[in-house]
């Protein structure tokens, strides 16, 4: 199956040997990601090395040491079987045009190879008799009638054209004299190259050089190659041993410079680094670069031989540079490696950046939301990570309120922060019956479901009644022999609040009235809980049962029940309770009620009150 392994690297800005405090400081979190490109890749790399890499919107062409160009998707798979035997020895560089139609490639066999992937009409297969460094094809050599410009380097820079009689290959020099030509690269109407003495930019357009770019460095140039990227058709990136660039194009605006070229070059900034550069790209307006340390004063590498290249972004000054992140990379033999063993390509308008070594392809592209979403949960920053989702949730691909919602409930439990879970889930779960269900069993399992029961819905959705059930009868577990009394009252009285909050047809009322009468068995004294039983035994319309409590309890609500289902048939004998109770309302009722109650009943119920009080006060 495709797949593009997960890449690990090590943030470079800690060192191990730091102190406790520095590593105590809160971690910063990456701008970058990291894949390794596997598939088909990973079986040419098993026979071959990786000598240069080309990248297309459209795929990779990869050269290596043993002369072949592999056409690639961007996950390493082959692409129809493209595979060009293009050269007897090391590929050096690879030039792709726009369209992405034709490859052109160099080695040290002395032969330029020009391959079109749908007609071999342009196709070309030239020898120099000299190792050719460097090749560039005119980004729109795909196009009808043009010249089929490409530009090769050896120990001179020729154009390459078709044209005149029979469209002949016409050859012209361009530069010569300062040394072997390693690097070139083409935009739009200009071509960069560099040689041993420094960085040049030809115009097309004008058929003319523009600028000389000096060394500035005294590194043997063959050992620390020259990096060129175009930002764009007017920017120029160059990243020379420990040496960066940024070059701008512009327009001559002064008249009387008759004899000067019409564009110049302007360098906007310039500076010094404390490593080397092994490939440099652009992402907005910061840098990419991909580094390699420098030899210490004995001659080696600082710390190891076997430090690994890091990737740094990097925002450029005129003269200096702010590091925003530097990461080690674990290239495969990465030990063995030097500096011109690494390359740097990248698509800028997609922010992707292939950093290649012989044995090795990494990518890196900017995180992205779920990136760090991702990262926020790692570092257990759960409520800004809720908040990214709750904003941007619809551009997500990895992340939905859901189940980052759940991680951090089960985060919450963990930590002991039930009260907070149990507020959380209102906002989390939503309208989710089974999540609602899922999440009181989870409380139950760690005895907690006294935290979520203020909390649990009662409609829109119903939960399964045994969930009300098992809720209730948490309060009712607790022995009377082990729990502290304010404790128990506190229970009690909060089972009484959801036995009232709860309409009844939640669950099965005669369940809790069985465990309550159990319980009761051992706490006869609890009025919370025999309030609780009267509700419970009017809402299964056993009046009678719930009455006698009311007036045992001598409980306000007790006229309220009366009224709300009629009882008055029930109440002839208990007028003398009723009457000890609240005189006044029991009057006023009775008064109200006369058609309702059997007055008989009711003399003889006063007249036992007369003859009590003369009994009592004879």
């Amino acid at each position: 199956m495709a797949s593009v392994d997960e890449f690990e690297t090590t943030v470079d800005s800690t060192e191990e040997d730091e102190s406790d405090d520095e590593e105590s400081e809160e971690e910063e979190e990456p701008k970058l990601k990291y894949e390794r490109i596997s598939n088909d890749l990973v079986d040419i790399l098993k026979k071959d090395c990786i000598s240069c890499l080309a990248v297309h919107s459209k795929f990779l062409a990869a050269g290596t040491h043993w002369g072949m160009i592999y056409i690639l998707d961007h996950i390493g798979c082959h692409i129809r079987d493209t595979e060009i035997t293009a050269h007897s020895t090391t590929v050096n560089q690879i030039s792709i045009d726009d369209h992405g139609d034709y490859v052109a490639s160099c080695s040290d066999d002395g032969k330029v190879l020009i391959t079109g992937f749908y007609t071999a009409e342009n196709n070309q297969s030239l020898n120099f008799d000299r190792p050719v460094k460097a090749v560039a094809m005119d980004p729109l050599f795909y196009k009808h009638g043009s010249g089929k410009h490409f530009v090769t380097g050896d120990d001179k820079l020729v154009l390459n054209e078709k044209g005149g009689l029979f469209s002949r290959h016409r050859t012209t020099v361009l530069h010569q004299g300062e040394g072997p030509i390693r690097e070139i690269q083409w935009i739009g109407d200009f071509i960069a190259w560099a040689n041993d003495l420094g960085v040049k930019i030809y115009d097309m357009s004008t058929r003319s050089r523009i600028t000389h770019i000096p060394r500035e460095h005294g590194y043997r140039p063959e050992l620390y190659r020259c990096n060129l990227c175009w930002k764009d058709e007017k920017t120029l990136l160059i990243g020379w041993a420990d040496r960066v660039k940024v070059c701008v194009i512009k327009d001559r605006v002064n008249d009387d410079a008759r004899n000067l070229p019409s564009r110049y070059v302007e360098i906007v900034y310039m500076f010094k680094v404390d490593f080397f550069v092994c490939g440099i790209a652009p992402l907005g307006t910061d840098l990419v670069m991909l580094t390699y340390d420098k030899p210490s004063e004995q001659g080696t590498i600082q710390d190891s031989s076997s430090k690994r290249p890091q990737l740094q972004l990097v925002t450029p000054h005129m003269e200096d540079f702010d590091v925003i992140s530097s990461d080690a990379l674990s290239l495969r033999g990465y030990e063995e490696y030097k500096c011109n063993d690494y390359h740097l390509e990248c698509l800028p308008e997609e922010n992707l950046f292939y950093i290649v070594s012989p044995k090795d392809i990494i990518v890196s592209k900017l995180r992205d939301e779920d990136d760090h979403v991702t990262w926020l949960i790692d570092h257990e920053q759960y409520e800004e990570a809720l908040a990214v989702v709750q904003q941007k949730e619809n551009t997500l691909q990895k992340h939905n309120l859901q189940s980052l919602g759940k991680d951090y409930l089960d985060f919450l439990l963990s930590k002991r922060e039930f009260e907070k879970a149990a507020q959380l889930c209102v906002k989390i779960l939503s309208k989710n019956k089974d999540s609602w269900e899922e999440q009181v069993y989870k409380f139950a399992k760690i005895k907690q479901l006294k935290s979520i029961a203020p909390y649990i819905p009662r409609e829109n959705p119903v939960l399964d009644p045994a969930i009300y059930e098992m809720v209730l009868l948490e309060f009712l577990l607790s022995d009377a022999e082990m729990v502290l009394l304010e404790f128990l009252l506190s229970d009690a009285e909060r089972f009484l609040q959801l036995v009232r909050d709860w309409p009844s047809h939640l669950y099965k009322v005669q369940t809790v009235i069985n465990a309550l009468l159990d319980r009761l068995d051992r706490d006869r004294g609890n009025t919370y809980l025999m309030r609780a039983l009267g509700d419970l035994y009017s809402y299964e319309r056993q009046f009678d049962k719930a009455l006698s409590i009311y007036l045992r309890l001598k409980h306000k609500d007790v006229f309220q029940l009366i009224h709300k289902h009629n009882l008055f048939g029930s109440i002839s004998d208990k007028i003398v309770q009723l009457m000890e109770f609240d005189k006044e309302q029991a009057v006023s009722m009775l008064l109200n009620n006369m058609d309702k109650i059997p007055m008989e009943k009711v003399v003889n119920q006063l007249d036992k009150i007369t003859r009590v009080f003369v009994y009592i006060f004879r």
